[in-house]
Protein backbone atom coordinates (compact mmCIF):
# COMPACT_ATOMS: atom_id res chain seq x y z
CA UNK A 1 0.00 0.00 0.00
CA UNK A 2 1.13 3.48 -0.71
CA UNK A 3 1.62 5.73 1.78
CA UNK A 4 1.65 9.25 -0.50
CA UNK A 5 -1.00 11.46 -0.14
CA UNK A 6 -3.50 10.86 -2.95
CA UNK A 7 -3.62 13.61 -4.94
CA UNK A 8 -7.37 13.24 -6.29
CA UNK A 9 -8.80 13.49 -3.10
CA UNK A 10 -6.31 17.08 -2.12
CA UNK A 11 -7.61 18.40 -5.27
CA UNK A 12 -11.46 17.72 -4.46
CA UNK A 13 -11.24 18.64 -0.83
CA UNK A 14 -9.29 22.38 -1.86
CA UNK A 15 -11.93 22.64 -5.20
CA UNK A 16 -14.77 22.47 -2.74
CA UNK A 17 -12.84 24.82 -0.62
CA UNK A 18 -12.36 27.47 -2.96
CA UNK A 19 -16.25 27.08 -4.05
CA UNK A 20 -17.41 27.66 -1.18
CA UNK A 21 -14.94 30.44 0.06
CA UNK A 22 -16.27 32.06 -3.39
CA UNK A 23 -19.20 33.23 -2.05
CA UNK A 24 -21.10 33.45 -5.19
CA UNK A 25 -21.83 31.36 -8.39
CA UNK A 26 -18.37 30.70 -10.42
CA UNK A 27 -17.75 28.96 -13.49
CA UNK A 28 -15.34 26.59 -14.26
CA UNK A 29 -12.50 28.04 -15.49
CA UNK A 30 -12.35 30.92 -13.62
CA UNK A 31 -12.26 28.19 -10.25
CA UNK A 32 -9.76 26.73 -11.87
CA UNK A 33 -7.55 29.76 -12.64
CA UNK A 34 -7.98 30.58 -8.97
CA UNK A 35 -7.13 27.48 -8.24
CA UNK A 36 -3.99 26.90 -10.52
CA UNK A 37 -5.69 24.04 -12.57
CA UNK A 38 -6.49 22.32 -15.10
CA UNK A 39 -10.19 23.74 -15.81
CA UNK A 40 -11.39 19.81 -17.54
CA UNK A 41 -9.83 18.39 -13.98
CA UNK A 42 -11.86 20.78 -12.12
CA UNK A 43 -14.66 20.61 -14.17
CA UNK A 44 -14.44 16.59 -12.93
CA UNK A 45 -14.22 17.30 -9.59
CA UNK A 46 -17.34 19.66 -9.44
CA UNK A 47 -19.33 17.34 -10.85
CA UNK A 48 -18.02 14.33 -8.81
CA UNK A 49 -18.94 15.59 -6.22
CA UNK A 50 -22.59 16.93 -7.35
CA UNK A 51 -23.47 13.30 -7.39
CA UNK A 52 -23.22 13.57 -3.78
CA UNK A 53 -25.01 16.66 -3.75
CA UNK A 54 -21.86 18.67 -2.07
CA UNK A 55 -22.37 21.07 -5.40
CA UNK A 56 -24.77 22.20 -7.75
CA UNK A 57 -25.35 24.61 -10.93
CA UNK A 58 -27.48 27.78 -11.25
CA UNK A 59 -29.26 28.54 -15.10
CA UNK A 60 -25.80 29.28 -16.36
CA UNK A 61 -23.64 26.07 -15.29
CA UNK A 62 -22.08 28.21 -12.77
CA UNK A 63 -21.50 25.92 -9.87
CA UNK A 64 -22.64 27.04 -6.65
CA UNK A 65 -22.25 24.84 -2.70
CA UNK A 66 -24.79 22.25 -2.82
CA UNK A 67 -27.38 21.10 -0.64
CA UNK A 68 -25.14 18.57 1.11
CA UNK A 69 -22.89 21.02 2.15
CA UNK A 70 -24.84 22.25 4.79
CA UNK A 71 -24.83 18.55 6.28
CA UNK A 72 -20.75 18.57 6.18
CA UNK A 73 -20.94 22.03 7.41
CA UNK A 74 -22.83 21.14 10.77
CA UNK A 75 -20.46 17.78 10.71
CA UNK A 76 -17.61 19.87 10.94
CA UNK A 77 -18.87 22.58 13.83
CA UNK A 78 -20.11 19.42 15.83
CA UNK A 79 -16.53 18.16 15.22
CA UNK A 80 -14.59 20.85 15.91
CA UNK A 81 -13.71 20.99 19.90
CA UNK A 82 -11.53 24.02 19.02
CA UNK A 83 -15.34 26.12 18.14
CA UNK A 84 -17.27 24.24 20.52
CA UNK A 85 -15.04 24.46 23.90
CA UNK A 86 -13.90 28.10 22.80
CA UNK A 87 -16.81 29.29 21.75
CA UNK A 88 -18.51 29.89 25.11
CA UNK A 89 -15.25 31.15 27.15
CA UNK A 90 -15.02 33.73 24.15
CA UNK A 91 -18.57 35.09 25.04
CA UNK A 92 -17.96 35.51 28.97
CA UNK A 93 -15.08 36.78 28.59
CA UNK A 94 -14.03 38.05 25.59
CA UNK A 95 -13.76 42.38 25.96
CA UNK A 96 -16.78 43.84 25.10
CA UNK A 97 -15.31 46.97 23.90
CA UNK A 98 -12.64 45.97 20.81
CA UNK A 99 -13.20 43.54 18.27
CA UNK A 100 -11.85 39.49 19.21
CA UNK A 101 -11.22 37.46 16.71
CA UNK A 102 -9.91 34.07 16.57
CA UNK A 103 -8.97 32.35 13.32
CA UNK A 104 -7.04 29.91 11.65
CA UNK A 105 -4.61 29.82 8.34
CA UNK A 106 -5.80 27.90 5.09
CA UNK A 107 -3.79 28.51 2.13
CA UNK A 108 -2.55 31.73 2.92
CA UNK A 109 -5.78 33.29 4.03
CA UNK A 110 -7.45 33.68 7.31
CA UNK A 111 -10.45 31.41 8.05
CA UNK A 112 -11.96 33.23 11.05
CA UNK A 113 -14.45 30.92 13.94
CA UNK A 114 -15.04 34.07 15.85
CA UNK A 115 -15.22 37.93 15.51
CA UNK A 116 -17.17 39.82 17.63
CA UNK A 117 -18.05 43.56 17.76
CA UNK A 118 -17.44 46.28 20.07
CA UNK A 119 -20.54 46.70 22.23
CA UNK A 120 -20.81 42.63 22.26
CA UNK A 121 -22.71 41.90 18.98
CA UNK A 122 -21.03 38.66 17.76
CA UNK A 123 -20.72 38.25 14.26
CA UNK A 124 -21.49 34.61 13.08
CA UNK A 125 -18.09 34.30 11.50
CA UNK A 126 -18.39 30.43 9.95
CA UNK A 127 -21.40 31.18 8.15
CA UNK A 128 -20.70 35.32 7.30
CA UNK A 129 -17.34 36.60 7.79
CA UNK A 130 -15.01 36.93 4.71
CA UNK A 131 -11.77 35.55 4.36
CA UNK A 132 -8.69 37.87 4.69
CA UNK A 133 -5.31 37.44 3.37
CA UNK A 134 -2.98 36.33 5.78
CA UNK A 135 -0.39 39.36 5.49
CA UNK A 136 -3.64 41.53 5.73
CA UNK A 137 -4.14 40.25 8.89
CA UNK A 138 -2.68 40.26 12.13
CA UNK A 139 -3.78 36.58 13.31
CA UNK A 140 -2.24 36.28 10.03
CA UNK A 141 1.19 37.47 10.68
CA UNK A 142 1.32 35.76 14.11
CA UNK A 143 0.27 32.23 12.82
CA UNK A 144 2.90 32.82 9.55
CA UNK A 145 5.78 33.26 11.89
CA UNK A 146 5.96 29.82 12.99
CA UNK A 147 7.19 28.92 9.67
CA UNK A 148 10.53 29.81 7.90
CA UNK A 149 11.60 33.18 6.01
CA UNK A 150 12.68 30.71 3.28
CA UNK A 151 9.29 29.00 2.70
CA UNK A 152 7.46 31.87 3.22
CA UNK A 153 9.37 34.42 0.60
CA UNK A 154 8.63 31.64 -2.27
CA UNK A 155 4.70 32.60 -1.35
CA UNK A 156 4.62 36.31 -1.22
CA UNK A 157 5.66 38.57 -3.26
CA UNK A 158 8.92 41.41 -2.74
CA UNK A 159 6.82 44.05 -1.75
CA UNK A 160 4.46 41.97 0.40
CA UNK A 161 7.42 40.40 1.86
CA UNK A 162 9.38 43.97 3.21
CA UNK A 163 5.89 44.55 4.95
CA UNK A 164 5.63 41.13 6.66
CA UNK A 165 9.61 41.08 7.46
CA UNK A 166 9.07 42.91 10.57
CA UNK A 167 5.88 41.92 12.10
CA UNK A 168 7.50 38.33 11.85
CA UNK A 169 10.19 39.30 13.62
CA UNK A 170 8.20 40.63 16.37
CA UNK A 171 6.26 37.88 16.99
CA UNK A 172 9.23 35.36 17.10
CA UNK A 173 10.61 37.90 19.95
CA UNK A 174 7.75 38.43 21.87
CA UNK A 175 5.44 35.60 21.53
CA UNK A 176 2.59 38.55 20.82
CA UNK A 177 2.44 40.79 18.05
CA UNK A 178 1.28 44.33 18.23
CA UNK A 179 0.75 45.76 15.37
CA UNK A 180 0.41 49.67 14.53
CA UNK A 181 -1.57 50.22 11.21
CA UNK A 182 -1.38 53.19 9.26
CA UNK A 183 -4.60 54.86 10.59
CA UNK A 184 -3.71 54.97 13.97
CA UNK A 185 -5.80 51.39 15.35
CA UNK A 186 -3.78 48.71 17.48
CA UNK A 187 -4.69 45.19 16.89
CA UNK A 188 -2.80 42.17 18.84
CA UNK A 189 -2.62 38.86 18.38
CA UNK A 190 -1.23 35.39 19.98
CA UNK A 191 -0.82 31.77 18.78
CA UNK A 192 -2.86 29.10 20.33
CA UNK A 193 -0.67 26.74 21.27
CA UNK A 194 -1.18 23.17 19.96
CA UNK A 195 -4.64 24.26 18.39
CA UNK A 196 -2.98 26.10 15.15
CA UNK A 197 -5.23 29.27 15.58
CA UNK A 198 -4.52 32.68 17.23
CA UNK A 199 -6.74 35.09 19.03
CA UNK A 200 -6.41 38.48 18.25
CA UNK A 201 -7.77 42.52 20.10
CA UNK A 202 -8.50 45.10 17.06
CA UNK A 203 -10.23 48.40 16.70
CA UNK A 204 -7.89 49.78 19.67
CA UNK A 205 -7.26 53.20 19.17
CA UNK A 206 -5.83 56.06 20.79
CA UNK A 207 -3.89 53.65 23.25
CA UNK A 208 -0.50 54.73 25.35
CA UNK A 209 1.77 52.25 26.74
CA UNK A 210 0.34 51.70 29.75
CA UNK A 211 -3.02 50.55 27.97
CA UNK A 212 -1.70 48.59 24.99
CA UNK A 213 0.10 46.43 27.53
CA UNK A 214 -3.15 46.21 29.57
CA UNK A 215 -4.93 45.16 26.73
CA UNK A 216 -1.44 42.59 26.38
CA UNK A 217 -1.94 41.50 29.39
CA UNK A 218 -5.48 40.65 28.83
CA UNK A 219 -5.01 39.29 25.67
CA UNK A 220 -2.53 36.57 26.89
CA UNK A 221 -5.27 35.81 29.82
CA UNK A 222 -7.82 35.50 27.44
CA UNK A 223 -5.24 32.84 25.30
CA UNK A 224 -4.43 30.59 28.81
CA UNK A 225 -7.99 29.98 29.10
CA UNK A 226 -8.76 29.13 25.87
CA UNK A 227 -5.42 27.02 25.46
CA UNK A 228 -6.45 25.32 28.75
CA UNK A 229 -9.53 23.80 27.60
CA UNK A 230 -7.61 22.18 24.61
CA UNK A 231 -5.02 20.28 26.82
Amino acid sequence: MSSQPNQSLIDGIRCLQYLVSSNKAIGCRELARKMGMNSTKVNRLLMTMMSVGLTMQDKRRRYLPGPGIHALAAQAIRGSSLFSQALPLLESHAPKDIVVAMGVLWEDQVIYLYHSKPGGQVSQALAGFHMLPAWESVIGMSLLAAESDDDLRLRFTGEQWQHMAPLLTRQRAEGQLVWLHDDGEISIAEPLRHSHAALAFARIYDADDAEIARRRQQLASLAERLISVQL
